[in-house]
């Protein structure tokens, strides 16, 4: 057997490896190795790499790609970045960091081998990187955002996109008065005369703009996370946060960054504006409407008052649209109508005629069809997901949860809807809502409209990756009956034509009942418990609601002994 595919050749039968395929030996000639986990390198101190810098100690340092060594040459400090594969930085990105001359860009001091893997020499920064820090708003303005600012012009003026810029990237300079970029692993130079990059490269997911997840970089994907990086500064955490990055593909989509109350306004504007995610009029310096970059910075750091992409996007009056026999004069009704008829409003939609409609006099509505048009033919089966962010993006002011042709005011709303179908016995509903679980959407909406809510976020979530664990019909009724008790903020017990707020209620019903007729006694207490020991589904749902799983397992164990 032949044919070998191997993330790193160097790897030695011995080795930490992850494998495709279990059943073969990575050193036997047909094997697919991922190096996930690599034992890394191990460089005695006193060990000296490219002839003269001299190892004085192993950094504590996590890094995925390579391990970082303290060298000393001519009584001055060194970082030795020893990688752990064999393709390390590409060497037309050595060659042209080699023509940048920037405070803002950490320089290659020099480039050698070590047991047949790449050593790169660079500064030592002894005050570390930004990350983990939170700076004020003066911080940020007058050193932070015109450094990074001025790094990235003289990337991108040599032909450099970074492609993976956040805070671990971003050391402090000794002072503390300036900041330089680092790790050029994944960048990527730019050909002569193109200013587009497609390529697929380990990017950080929480950083990346949205048309890197299509693998589409440009200058103006660093810019994109330069703000997130901004953001990150200021509140001490990105705005997806543990968010898996699927669900950050999905998100990015809409373009609804959630801010906390206390952002200064200027530093939310910044923020937007870097983090535009149409793309489309990236070269027409002229409009408004796309992802500000170096120019628009300096003059943000200037205090030049300047046009947020995407302002206007939500204007009430529009030219008549004629859809379904009617003419529509407001964005929010034509949206509506359009999601009450999901079907052919997506057809209106892949079909470019919203693009065209729009075009005539409102060119971010525009691009932001033309992007769904566009993710449409690249993301099979998604056409509803991409929909669904389409209209969000097209009346950002709405609060609405739309699916699948319903229309609810709230997710209060929803949720006493799927309670009344299921206190009906109606199943009716049921696909409907078991599609919004496997699309994600309950999390995705909170995100959008209410992301500081993190313990409706983490229910949410819980719930949806429960409902897809779920294969029991029992589990799944469970799950829904508990989202409707949580999205409702209902806690009622409904049996007959009689509403329970309490176990106390509940229990002087059944005192009741048992003086009345012991038959229908037994009969509700046969209906609440059956004779195997299972609790009745909404029985169990409404107890955990009411925030008594505790005395469910004792009961349980009870019932077990």
């Amino acid at each position: 057997m032949a044919n070998v595919t191997e993330i790193n050749k160097n790897i030695k039968s011995g080795s930490n490896v992850t494998m495709i395929n279990r059943n073969v030996n990575p050193s036997n000639g047909n094997a697919t190795v991922i190096n996930r986990s690599v034992s890394g390198t191990h460089i005695s101190v006193g060990t000296v790499l490219c002839e003269k810098y001299v190892v004085k100690e192993k950094m504590q340092v996590k890094s995925g790609e390579a391990d970082l060594y303290i060298c000393e040459h001519g009584n001055k400090k060194y970082v030795a970045k020893v990688y752990r594969r064999e393709m390390s930085i590409k060497p037309d990105v050595i060659a042209k960091l080699k023509n940048i001359s920037s405070p803002y860009v950490a320089p290659i001091c020099d480039m050698g081998e070590w047991n047949g893997t790449t050593v790169e020499v660079m500064p030592y920064y002894p005050i570390g990187s930004l990350q983990g820090k939170k700076l004020e708003l003066d911080q940020l303005k007058n050193v932070i955002i015109p450094c990074l600012n001025n790094g990235l012009k003289a990337m991108h003026d040599n032909g450099i996109i970074h492609k993976d810029l956040k805070p671990s990237n971003i050391m402090i300079t000794e002072g503390g008065k300036s900041i330089a970029i680092i790790d050029f692993g994944i960048s990527s130079a730019v050909e002569s005369g193109s200013t587009v990059i497609v390529t697929r490269t380990g990017m950080t997911p929480q950083y990346s703009a949205p048309e890197t997840f299509r693998d589409l970089f440009l200058s103006e994907s660093d810019y994109y996370s330069m703000g997130i990086t901004i953001y990150e500064l200021y509140c001490g955490k990105t705005p997806y946060d543990n968010m898996p990055q699927e669900e950050i593909e999905k998100y990015v989509s809409v373009q609804r960054i959630p801010f906390p109350s206390n952002m200064p306004q200027e530093l939310k504007e910044l923020i937007i504006a870097l983090t535009y995610y149409d793309i489309t009029n990236r070269k027409n310096k002229e409009n408004p409407n796309r992802r500000w970059g170096y120019d628009e910075v300096k003059k943000w750091c200037s205090g030049i008052k300047q046009t947020i992409p995407g302002e206007g996007i939500d204007r009430k009056e529009i030219p008549p649209f004629e859809f379904k026999g009617k003419k529509y004069i407001k964005r929010e009704e034509l949206v509506r109508a359009l999601v009450e008829n999901w079907d052919d409003g997506k057809k209106q939609l892949f079909r470019g005629n919203f693009s065209q409609y729009f075009g005539r006099f409102d060119k971010p509505a525009e691009n932001i069809c033309r992007k769904a048009e566009m993710d449409a033919t690249r993301q099979s089966g998604k056409d509803d997901m991409i929909f669904w962010s389409t209209m969000y993006a097209l009346n950002p002011k709405t609060t609405e949860f739309y699916w699948k042709g319903r229309v609810y005011q709230s997710l209060p709303a929803l949720g006493r809807d799927l309670l009344e179908h299921l206190w009906k016995d109606d199943k009716s509903l049921n696909s409907y809502v078991t599609e919004i679980f496997n699309n994600s959407i309950f999390s995705a909406y909170v995100r959008q409209f209410d992301a500081k809510n993190t313990q409706m976020l983490k229910a949410v979530e819980s719930l949806e990756s429960s409902f897809r664990a779920y294969t029991s019909g029992r589990d799944r009724r469970i799950n829904l009956y508990m989202t409707g008790y949580m999205l409702s903020g209902q806690k009622l017990m409904h049996i007959g034509d009689k509403d329970f707020r309490t176990v106390g209620e509940l229990n002087e019903f059944m005192k009741k009942m048992v003086d009345e007729s012991f038959d229908d006694f037994q009969e509700l207490c046969h209906s609440l418990v059956d004779y195997d020991g299972n609790l009745d589904c909404q029985f169990e749902s409404w107890l955990v609601a009411l925030g008594k799983r505790k005395e469910i397992e004792q009961w349980r164990q009870k019932v077990l002994n």
